[in-house]
């Protein structure tokens, strides 16, 4: 895909959102207004724009029918200060609940493995971690490490600082060599979209397709601009359609929080409140297209108990 090709993309998603202004941020208040296409706190961003009833952006909900809110979790510790106790809880934790995958850094892939053998819980790690500023053949170089230690998805950090200088060639080039490097494994783009404008995000979701990712993410967590929103979830959900994965992460941390980004289209939830989360909604097969149909009534009480707002 070239450069014109990349902005007739973005045109045509911000056309259909209606971003009209290139400084409008995704995390602040100025965000797109997408409530039109969603239930409250969410929504099908690629939705007429007028529907008898509502419905999730997402189709491995409006599609599956009951599906568990565990299916959706990367239970994820990233903190440099992670302890190796730490870490066998996560895996205990994430084997106990089925969650889809664990989250970790690369040094504590071995481990998980591990720890992790035939429970079908994924190990993801991460890649460039938290910057994503170093050279291309250094992510290459790790992501190939990981994949030989047994890692079964990659989260690599996007240049972001090539994305400001709209250097796309270079981001693109810098993602496809991951997945090379990958060998087949699952590969998901952090592209830190809270410290994009909207059509940084599109482009961004865009160029990770076309390089071969499996799922763009919204944030390392670690970014002084904030971490995941619905608005962005939706953008990339838009920029990317169906074929591709979207992951929230950072600030995902109470149900209505996960709710939302399942509305807007996440298919992964990276959050290290998840045991929280299945003790609020359960653990069971939950019909999720009830609980989306308003996320905020978590906000104080949730459906099947106390649920704070912030665990």
């Amino acid at each position: 895909m070239n450069k014109n090709e990349i902005d007739q993309l973005a045109r045509a998603v911000a056309r259909e959102l209606g971003i009209n202004e290139p400084g409008q941020t995704v995390a602040g208040r100025e965000a797109p207004d997408l409530s039109w296409r969603m239930p409250v706190g969410g929504g099908n961003a690629a939705a007429p724009r007028q529907r008898s009833e509502p419905r999730t952006g997402n189709t491995m909900v409006s599609a599956a029918g009951p599906v568990r809110v565990a299916d959706f979790v990367d239970h994820t510790v990233l903190k440099a200060e992670t302890t190796r106790g730490q870490i066998e809880t996560l895996c205990q934790e994430a084997a106990e609940h089925r969650f889809a995958a664990v989250c970790v850094n690369g040094s504590w892939v071995p481990l998980c493995v591990d720890r992790l053998k035939g429970s079908g819980v994924k190990v993801a790690t991460v890649v460039g971690f938290p910057l994503g500023a170093m050279r291309t053949s250094a992510k290459a170089a790790e992501t190939s490490d990981l994949v030989d230690q047994g890692a079964d998805e990659i989260d690599m950090v996007v240049a972001l600082g090539e994305i400001m200088d709209d250097n796309w060639d270079y981001v693109e080039d810098d993602i496809r060599a991951v997945v090379e490097a990958a060998k087949g494994r699952v590969v998901k783009v952090i592209i830190e979209s809270g410290a994009l404008e909207p059509m940084q995000v599109i482009k961004a979701s865009a160029i990770s397709k076309v390089a071969g990712a499996h799922f763009v993410k919204t944030s390392t967590g670690f970014h002084s601009s904030g971490g995941a929103t619905p608005e962005a979830v939706a953008l990339m959900r838009m920029a990317v359609g169906e074929d591709l994965g979207v992951k929230a992460s950072g600030g995902v941390r109470d149900c209505a929080s996960a709710l939302r980004m399942i509305a807007a289209g996440a298919n992964r939830l990276g959050t290290s409140s998840g045991v929280k989360l299945i003790e609020c909604i359960g653990s069971g097969p939950v019909m999720l297209k009830e609980l989306l149909a308003d996320p905020d009534s978590h906000e104080r009480v949730c459906l099947t108990g106390n649920c704070p707002a912030n665990y």
